[in-house]
C-alpha cells in the first residue's frame, strides 16, 4: 500500500523501457473531440506493443495531473483506478475508435511475459489482461469512462490488484492461477483553469482457477476500490501543482476462503506539491498516510515522507 508511483530497479542494467508503433486511419476533423483527452488525430487508431504497453498510456486513465509515473502521484494506487494496471506492462495491441465528436471506444490485449513461450508464459499461455472501455467526454471540461477488463495469471505472480491493495486483494487465494472480472468508472472535471477534480471505483470478481488443500477451483472473492483527487494547477508559479488524493486501496469484501477476507478498512491519503523552478526542472515534495494498513485495525499507521526532482531536456 505504500508503493511510490515509480519505484522499480534493474539491478543496474540497460533495458528497453518500450517499442511500439501507432498509426491512423482516417483524419479527425477540426471540430471533434477527443474524448478521453489522449490527443488523438485520427478516426480510427492502432497501437502495437512490442515493449512496455501499458493500458493508462494508450488510452488514457481520465487522472491528467496525477496518472504520470514520474511527475504526477507520489503514490502507486494515487495515479488511476488498479484497472489500468491489469496486463502489467506487456506486448499486444490496442485500438481506439472515435464514435462521434464525445464517444470513443478503446480495446486492448496485453500479456506480461510474451517474449517467453515456455509453460505459464507467452502472448496467449500467460498472465494476460483485455480491456475495453467506453469514454463520454459531453463537454470540453467532463469526462467520464466505463472499463472492463478480463485478466489472469498463472499460479506464480498474482497480482489481481496491480499490487496497489492488501496481501489478499493482490492474492485473494494465494499463488493460485487466478482469472478476474474487473469494472471500473472513472471521470474527471476541470472545474476552472485553476480547479480539477477526478475520482472512481472500481469492482473485481476474482476466480480461483486450480486448487490446493485451502482453495476449490469454485472459489471467488469480491475486491473493491475507490479514490477521489483534488488537483490546483498553476498555483504559485505556471507549471506548479497542489494536490490531494483520498481513498480506499482494494480490499477484499467477501472471500470464499473465509481466512483471506480483510477487516476494518484501510484509508490512502496523499499530498503533494510540485514546484516549477524551470522550464525543465521541479521539486515535488510530499506524504503520503496509511490508515489501518492492509486493512487491519491493529496495524500502525504508515507516514512517508518524500522529496522528489524531475529533470527533463
Amino acid at each position: 500500500m505504500t508503493r511510490l508511483s515509480f519505484d522499480e530497479g534493474n539491478n543496474g542494467a540497460v533495458r528497453l523501457g518500450k517499442l511500439f508503433y501507432r498509426f491512423g486511419i482516417g483524419d479527425l476533423n477540426g471540430d471533434d473531440a477527443d474524448a478521453d483527452g489522449e490527443g488523438y488525430n485520427s478516426r480510427l487508431t492502432f497501437i502495437i506493443d512490442a515493449v512496455g504497453g501499458e493500458f493508462d498510456v494508450n488510452f488514457g486513465a481520465f487522472n491528467p495531473y496525477f496518472e504520470e509515473e514520474f511527475n504526477g502521484a507520489i503514490s502507486r494506487f494515487g495515479r488511476f483506478n488498479p484497472i489500468y494496471y491489469q496486463g502489467l506492462e506487456g506486448t499486444g495491441a490496442s485500438m481506439h475508435y472515435q464514435l462521434s465528436d464525445a464517444i470513443a471506444l478503446s480495446l486492448g490485449y496485453l500479456a506480461a511475459n510474451a517474449n517467453d513461450p515456455s509453460l505459464k508464459n507467452g502472448l496467449f499461455n500467460g498472465a494476460f489482461a483485455a480491456l475495453a472501455q467506453l469514454s463520454f467526454q459531453p463537454t470540453e471540461a467532463l469526462s467520464v469512462g466505463l472499463t472492463y477488463a478480463r485478466s489472469y495469471f498463472p499460479g506464480d505472480g498474482v497480482v489481481v490488484s496491480g499490487e496497489t491493495g492488501s496481501e489478499f486483494a493482490n492474492q485473494p487465494f494465494g499463488e493460485v492461477a487466478t482469472a478476474a472480472d474487473n469494472f471500473g468508472v472513472q471521470a474527471f472535471f476541470q472545474v476552472s483553469p485553476k480547479l480539477a477534480l477526478s475520482g472512481w471505483a472500481g469492482l473485481t470478481l476474482a476466480h480461483a482457477k486450480s486448487s490446493n488443500a485451502a482453495v476449490q477451483q469454485s472459489d471467488d472473492a469480491t475486491i473493491f476500490n475507490w479514490a477521489v483527487t483534488l488537483a490546483l494547477p498553476d498555483l504559485g508559479r505556471p507549471g506548479s501543482l497542489l494536490g490531494f488524493i483520498v481513498g480506499q486501496p482494494p480490499k477484499v469484501t467477501r472471500n470464499d476462503v473465509r481466512d483471506r477476507e480483510d477487516g476494518t478498512t484501510a484509508w490512502h491519503i496523499e499530498a503533494l506539491y510540485r514546484y516549477s523552478i524551470t522550464d525543465n526542472i521541479t521539486i515535488s515534495p510530499g506524504f503520503l498516510v496509511i490508515i489501518n494498513p492492509e486493512h487491519n485495525r491493529g496495524n500502525d499507521t504508515i507516514w512517508v515522507g518524500t522529496i522528489r526532482t524531475n529533470f527533463q531536456f
